[in-house]
Parts: C-alpha cells; sequence; structure tokens
C-alpha cells in the first residue's frame, strides 16, 4: 500500500503519436522546464503538446490521471497490426480515470454505508463524514509506525475480493481474469485517508463487518474494468470495418482489383503491403483520437473519454443505416464467446466477426452501471471520411 502503481510491463507503446496537453499540463511542463511542441490536433488544429515515434505507457496514464493530457491521436496507413498497441492505449486511458475515481468514489460508498453510520452514531465525538475530516499527514504517520498491520491487512482485504470475483456469477472468464489481475493496482491507488478511516473502525468491535463491507466496496468498484476489456474490444471491431473500407477504396481506385474481388486480394500478404504502399503514397491514412478534455468534456466527477475512428471514403445512408440498425440489436441473453461468428456464417470473409454487437453490449453494460454511453457513425462530406465516436462518462 504505497500508493504508487505497478511498472506497467510494456513500458513504451509503440505507436507513433500527437499528444495535445491541456492547459494546465502546458503549465506543469513549463514549471518544469520541459519543452513543448506545436502539433496538430485530430480537427487539424495547432495546439501545444509533444510528438514521437512510441510513448511512455506509464507516463502518459500519469498525464491523464493528473488532468494533464488532452488527447492523443495517430494517422497510420493500416491499423490491424498495431492492435496491441491500441488496446494497451485505450486501456491505459480508462484504468488512469477509474484509479483517479477511486478514492472519492470508495470515500462516498464508505460514508453512505450502514457501518460507518453506526460508527459515527456510537463515537459522535470522533465522527468522520468527509474524507477530507482526515489528515493525511496523520494517516501517513500511523502507516510508517504500523507497515506490517496495513500489509496484513491489505493482505485480508485482497484475499476476500478475490474470492468474491471467482465466486461471481454471470460474467465471463476474460472479465473474471481482468478483475483479479487489476486487483492489486487498485488496492496501491488507495488514498491513505481512506485505509485511516478503516484502520479506526477495524480498531472497534465492528472489525469483521467492516472487513466485508469494504471488501465489497472494492469488489463493487472492480466492476467497472469491464468496460475497458469491452471498449478495446469494440474499438478493435470499428478499426476492422474501418481498415477494410479503407483497402477497398485504395484497391478500387487504384486498378489493382475490382470491389467483387477485394477480399480476396487483401488476403495474400504481398498485395497487402502493396496497398499499405500506395496509401502512405497517396497520403490517406486511417486516424484513432482518444480525447480526455477535462475542461471540455466533463461534467461534475464525471470524466468522459471519446474515441474517434476514422477512414476515407463516405459512409452511404443504407449503410449507416443498416450499422444503426445492427448496433440496436437486442443482445440479451447471448454469451460474449457467441459474438466471435459473422452473422453470414462465412469466417472468411473479410470484416466478418463481431459484427458491431459490442455496442449493444457495452451500452447495456453501462446503462447497469449508470454510465453514460453514446456511439455515433457520421459522414465528413468536406474530409471525404467516415467516421465512428464513442463516449462514456465515467
Amino acid at each position: 500500500m504505497t500508493g504508487n502503481q505497478e511498472e506497467r510491463s510494456d513500458r513504451f507503446i509503440e505507436l507513433p503519436a500527437r499528444m495535445v496537453l491541456t492547459g494546465e499540463g502546458i503549465k506543469a511542463f513549463q514549471k518544469a522546464g520541459t519543452p513543448v511542441q506545436r502539433v496538430l490536433n485530430r480537427e487539424g488544429v495547432p495546439r501545444e503538446g509533444l510528438e514521437a515515434p512510441r510513448f511512455n505507457g506509464k507516463t502518459a496514464q500519469k498525464l491523464v490521471m493528473n488532468s494533464l493530457l488532452e488527447e492523443i491521436c495517430t494517422q497510420l496507413p493500416d491499423m490491424l497490426s498495431r492492435r496491441y498497441q491500441i488496446i494497451s492505449t485505450t486501456n491505459l486511458i480508462v484504468y488512469a480515470i477509474l484509479y483517479k475515481k477511486l478514492s472519492p468514489s470508495l470515500g462516498k460508498m464508505m460514508f453512505e454505508s450502514q457501518i460507518v453510520r453506526d460508527f459515527n452514531r456510537k463515537n459522535p465525538k470522533n465522527s468522520i463524514v468527509d474524507i477530507k475530516h482526515v489528515n493525511l499527514e496523520q494517516a501517513n504517520a500511523l502507516f510508517q509506525k504500523h507497515p506490517g498491520l496495513f500489509e496484513k491487512i491489505e493482505g485480508d482485504i485482497r484475499e476476500l475480493v478475490e474470492a468474491r470475483i471467482q465466486a461471481r456469477s454471470g460474467i465471463e472468464d476474460e472479465d473474471r481474469q481482468a478483475m483479479a489481475m487489476s486487483l492489486p493496482k487498485f488496492l496501491a491507488w488507495i488514498d491513505r485517508r481512506i485505509w485511516f478511516l478503516y484502520y479506526v473502525i477495524f480498531q472497534t468491535s465492528m472489525r469483521d463487518q467492516m472487513r466485508n463491507v469494504f471488501a465489497g466496496m472494492i469488489a463493487r468498484y472492480l466492476e467497472h474494468t469491464r468496460l475497458a476489456t469491452h471498449l478495446s474490444h469494440l474499438v478493435m471491431e470499428f478499426i476492422q470495418n474501418a481498415e477494410k473500407a479503407h483497402f477497398e477504396r485504395l484497391i478500387v481506385r487504384a486498378g489493382m482489383a475490382g470491389r467483387e474481388e477485394v477480399d480476396k486480394f487483401l488476403r495474400d500478404a504481398e498485395n497487402r503491403k502493396k496497398v499499405i504502399a500506395a496509401a502512405i503514397k497517396t497520403k490517406q491514412y486511417l486516424d484513432i483520437s482518444w480525447n480526455m478534455n477535462p475542461e471540455r468534456l466533463s461534467v461534475g466527477q464525471h470524466y468522459r473519454v471519446q474515441i474517434t475512428i476514422s477512414n476515407y471514403g463516405l459512409i452511404e445512408d443504407d449503410v449507416r443505416d443498416a450499422l444503426v440498425r445492427k448496433m440496436k440489436t437486442n443482445v440479451d441473453g447471448i454469451g460474449i464467446s457467441d459474438f466471435y461468428t459473422g452473422g453470414d456464417g462465412d469466417p472468411d470473409k473479410l470484416g466478418a466477426g463481431l459484427g458491431l454487437l459490442y455496442n449493444s453490449y457495452l451500452e447495456d453494460l453501462c446503462k447497469q452501471e449508470g454510465i453514460n454511453y453514446r456511439c455515433t457513425i457520421y459522414p465528413e462530406p468536406r474530409l471525404e471520411k467516415t467516421t465512428v465516436r464513442i463516449e462514456m462518462a465515467l
């Protein structure tokens, strides 16, 4: 319980990126004497930020946590080959926000819980009604005085939460694994003032009750990790569809193959290289951006993530209507594993797979969690592009 996140195994994310700083981010970099650059944001507007062929995932996550980073954007001739890097970027952003909201959320749950209310009623002179009333220096001093005790407390909580995760019904193994793997990092990010409050009640006859209630709170919060998992899947599904449209446009315009032969043409690795080379030569790239602007997109304690994916080629009205209908598919009773089969049953057809059903699944999950979620597909005639925008307020 040092309050420090464990080292990321993927220290550098091999993704060329332009990073736009917030106003606070610019001030922080200037104060530290770190030079910033003029970079173009997703809309092509010059802003203050950084640009590099790769970036440090841990550093980027800290910038997001501290509201210093507004946007990460990249342009690539193809994106499926960067699947791991794109998923890592999506995850680091969502988890940064979850870490940031962790202690305030746990504090709110604790002060609204019956056990804390009972404690305050029995101890009116020592009642605590807000985490701000807990002195951080006093909490740090307690940790230094009893390090072994707090390690044991954390160990007990970890075991209880792990047992709850394993006993949880109605979730996929992938979700269960993500929750279990995330647990140590979430425990490390808990504000010491929360642990101080836990310790105060832990010293009373309410010890066992406090332990069980607190474990339940953490297990409940870990449910939000499912959002990162399925958001990443949805992003990759949209990228797969965008890349198919992107390549098809290049192939047909260059006369490499007829529209009906595109799928077969792209299954040849050498043909794929030719298409990527054509994209680079004509400067026609796929775009993806992650926007976390707290000044423009956030309301109250909610932090909105906005992911935008664009490809060249205007979506036709009938196609857009079909996608809207598909995204509204009723998925009641359908498990995630069922999404891996394409609607036409042809596993070789390019673009087969999840079929955008992840959108319906994610929409339902957000509704359960009380999270605002929206996904839109629209044409951008001025840019000759089709864009998908996913917005989620955590």
